[in-house]
């Protein structure tokens, strides 16, 4: 029972790590000061140059996200 219970602890830490570590980066054009997602067909835009780990780290930075993105953010939560 023991060992079951470490191997599945084992198993969530691994899920948690690798989850944050491939976590989609958030691109801004640093220009206009506008933030993609990656499904945002403006994700790889030639002007997207900043990068952010969260939104929350983008838009403390006075960044906002385009209009798709805002109305996809609003339906996941």
């Amino acid at each position: 029972m023991l060992k079951a219970l470490f191997k599945s602890m084992v198993v969530l830490a691994l899920f948690f790590s690798f989850s944050t570590v491939f976590a989609a980066e958030i691109k801004c054009n640093a220009k206009t000061k506008t933030c993609h997602f990656e499904t945002c067909r403006h994700y790889n835009c030639k002007d997207c140059t900043q990068t952010f780990q969260s939104e929350q780290e983008a838009v403390s930075a006075g960044y906002k996200f385009c209009k798709r993105c805002a109305k996809s953010q609003k339906k996941s939560k």
